[in-house]
Parts: structure tokens; sequence; C-alpha cells
């Protein structure tokens, strides 16, 4: 990690709005056998398998029109993360046979990719990685859960190279995967990735007016106060830091405007049910 840049340990979590956490809790577990991990006043994290990386449900406040988390790109077949899928077709077939909407699979010679849309309106991606792939992982058993973990994080950037070195050098982020129009980042030991993709500035625009200022993804520090301390210095944009249901956390702003939640991994114990 370059010297001066924050310390993360992790993405810990992806997130998704939803107008009531308990019943979108709900079918999460009954559609994909997700478990709790930790109930919030307005939040609900889900563990997938054994995956690092939690699924965030997370209730919209005060008078805000509920808005769903759509596309990044839907021309593009861009969403804001995906999750792993061991089998190669991607249960699509399945998935149609329980009322889920997903979109035609897409095939590239190192993965198979589809979308999936909840009954909340949020779009999520599926991705198969192919053996060939640097992101393979095997099955754990004959017989893998339709998803393992989170894959990767998708972020729309206008300039790749500025964004790759305001990643690495503010954050500490490491440079995996660089094929021209988009590039692979690690964070620290953690599992699932950051994938950038290239987009005009009209497209980018777009994008951001999707997340209506709204984080879908959580960077997890061991110190938020040394963590928000060293962004400061760094003229990184912060907000304030405030505890919620035992994590503390502050959000950041990217240079091309985009909204990062950081967090301090909690404290609290975990709930297994």
């Amino acid at each position: 990690m370059p010297s001066g840049g924050a310390s993360f340990v992790c993405i810990d979590r992806v997130i998704l709005p939803v107008p009531d956490a308990k019943a979108a809790a709900e079918w999460y577990i009954n559609e994909f056998e997700f478990r709790i991990g930790r109930r919030g006043s307005k939040e609900i994290d889900l563990r997938i398998q054994d995956g690092e990386t939690l699924l965030t449900l997370t209730e919209h406040s005060g008078n805000q029109r509920y808005q769903p988390l759509i596309h990044l790109d839907a021309s593009g077949h861009v969403p804001c993360f995906n999750f792993y899928c061991h089998w190669d077709d991607l249960h699509s077939g399945w998935l149609r046979s329980r009322n889920i909407s997903v979109t035609s699979t897409m095939q590239t010679d190192h993965m198979n990719v589809c979308e999936m849309i909840d009954p909340y309106g949020n779009v999520t991606g599926i991705c198969h990685e192919k053996s060939n792939s640097l992101f393979y992982t095997p099955a754990p058993g004959p017989v893998p859960p339709m998803f393992h973990r989170i894959l990767a994080v998708f972020l729309p950037v206008i300039d790749l190279e500025s964004s790759i070195r305001w990643y690495v050098d503010m954050l500490g982020f490491e440079l995996v995967n660089h094929w021209g129009q988009g590039a692979d980042l690690k964070i620290g030991r953690g599992e699932t990735i950051v994938t950038m993709i290239v987009m005009d500035e009209e497209l980018h625009r777009q994008a951001l007016l999707r997340l209506n200022g709204q984080a879908y993804y959580s960077l997890q520090t061991p110190s938020i106060h040394d963590a928000y301390r060293q962004l400061s210095q760094l003229g990184v944009p912060a907000g304030s830091c405030r505890e919620q249901d035992g994590v503390n956390r502050f959000h950041i702003c990217s240079p091309e405007g985009l909204i990062i939640r950081i967090s301090e991994k909690e404290l609290i114990q975990i709930v297994s049910t």
C-alpha cells in the first residue's frame, strides 16, 4: 500500500435499498438460503454462504421516495455488483420458474453473466467464472449453492488512469488487471474485487443520478478514527462519522462523484440463525 493512503481490510458490505428490510430478508433467505448476520433498526445484514462480504438490506428513511438500485449502464449490462455462481447455466431456468426476472445469458471466453431483478426492482448481476478466469474459484462441493459470494463491485469511471491512481494512492487499492476499457483492483486481502468500467460523461452522469447520492458498497477499516483522519489529511471529502446499530461509519466522495461508505468492524455479537 502506498504510504499516506488509508488502510482498508476488504469490502465488507454491498448495500441494497428496500422498502421493508424484514420482508426483503425473508425473500432472500427463502429463495437463496442466505442467513441473518445482523439485525439493525433500519438494516439487516445477510450472509451469503461462507462469503466474506455481506448483503445489507437498508430501508429508506424519512420522507424519501423508495428508489431501487438499478443498472449503472443498462445497455452495457453493468450492475452495481454481482453474485458468484458456480453453475455455468446461472440457474436462469430455475430462477424464471420461481417468477424471478432474469436477462438472457451473455457468454465470453472467461465468464457467463446475466442480471436478476428482485421483487423490489433492484438489479444485481450473476456471474459464472470459467476455469481460465483470473477470478475463478472451484466449487466447495459436488452440489454448490446457487450463490457462493459477492464477486465484484462495479465502479463507473470517466478517466480510468486518474481513477486508478486515486483509488490506489488514497484508498490503498491494488491494481491486478487492466484491459484498456476497465480495470480490476483488490482491497487488502478481501475476496470481493472492484471492477472499474469506463463510461462517457453522459453515461457516467446518468449512473450517478440512478444512485441518488447513495453508497452501494462499504469499505471496512480496522480503525474508523485513523481512517477519517488520514483521508481528511489527504483532502478526501468526508461526511461526519456516526454510529448506527453498533457500527461506526462515515461516507467519502471520489473525485468523479461516487459515494463510498467507510465502516469499522462492528464490536457487537453476530447473530447466526
